[in-house]
């Protein structure tokens, strides 16, 4: 029962006992009569019990609600909590999935690491989670990390093998910043952040699983459900599984066996972030850098370097 209900309960029963002894005074005064007088003493009485009976009731059932919390909490702690799928990541699916991983980082035990395996699409610049979705993400990891529960935050970037293979800088450790290639603005503002902050680590990754994975402390899990679009390609994070240890613990160690899959070839991530118009346009080879380059090269070819940079500019221009 609310205190508001509790407190109208005993103001209606000062009021039921006042008016009896109001009406016993009464009767007193205009003459004396003894059965009244015993009537309105019962009416006290049946009032005064029925609040006592009141009172030792609600005590009851607020013992019964502990005991059943109490023996649910020790129930959990031996059997443990059940795997968990919650759908809804942003968008029009709702924001449940978003929630229950917000609760499961802020209920993270004080000295807990946390480390974040994101895949970034064939050309690093897929969104497959909504922007409102990853801000409520980011700003519980930051409030955690600010209030010291996370020990050490692990975020690994993890791009497709041939990606990483082609961008030299990229495999070094210079993330591209750019909506087609590279990391999106959101997140590369997350990545500023964490290069600034103590505690954090960033890496980029040729990917082992294309899935969002997060190992959250010792005893928690949760792994993305995507959906492809068939059109399109594209992907679209519709849910979030999680785990727990106890009863999941053998599910978790492959996930951290996945985690020390992906970090055998990791590459830290320097300070440096590169504008697509530097990086990603000279990923792409457009032809008109080509016409660029030909026309710088119009004369002046009697050195051998420069005799064999026109022969590759023309066959590339061919």
């Amino acid at each position: 029962m609310t205190p508001l209900r509790r407190e109208l309960l005993n103001g209606v029963f000062v009021l039921v006992v006042a008016s009896l002894i109001s009406a016993a005074f009464g009767a007193f005064q205009i003459t004396f009569n003894v059965q009244l007088w015993v009537l309105i003493l019962i009416g006290i009485g049946i009032a005064v019990s029925g609040y006592v009976v009141f009172e030792i009731t609600l005590r009851f059932m607020a013992t019964s609600v502990e005991s059943t919390r109490h023996r649910e909490e020790e129930w959990l702690k031996r059997v443990g909590n059940p795997a968990r799928l919650e759908l809804g990541v942003g968008s029009t699916a709702g924001m449940a999935g978003v929630a229950m991983l917000v609760d499961a980082v802020k209920g993270m035990r004080t000295g807990s690491d946390l480390t974040i395996m994101l895949y970034l699409g064939s050309l690093g610049g897929e969104r497959a989670v909504s922007d409102e979705a990853q801000e409520q993400v980011f700003a519980a990891i930051m409030e955690q990390l600010r209030r010291g529960t996370i020990r050490e935050y692990k975020r690994i970037l993890c791009f497709d093998r041939n990606v990483l293979e082609n961008d030299l800088e990229l495999k070094s450790g210079i993330l591209c910043v750019g909506e087609e290639q590279g990391i999106y603005k959101i997140l590369a503002e997350h990545c500023r952040w964490m290069l600034e902050t103590k505690g954090c680590f960033l890496y980029v990754a040729p990917v082992v699983s294309r899935h969002f994975v997060g190992l959250l402390g010792t005893d928690k899990a949760a792994i993305g459900i995507e959906t492809i679009d068939q059109d399109t390609g594209a992907r679209r994070v519709t849910g979030m599984m999680f785990f727990y240890d106890p009863p999941n613990g053998e599910i978790i160690e492959q996930f951290r066996q996945l985690e020390r899959a992906t970090e055998r070839r990791m590459v830290v991530v320097s300070t440096r972030f590169v504008s697509p118009k530097t990086n990603c346009q000279r990923r792409k080879r457009r032809p008109i850098d080509y016409e660029i380059l030909r026309y710088r090269f119009t004369e002046g070819f009697d050195t051998a370097d420069l005799r064999e940079a026109k022969a590759v500019l023309d066959e590339l221009g061919a």
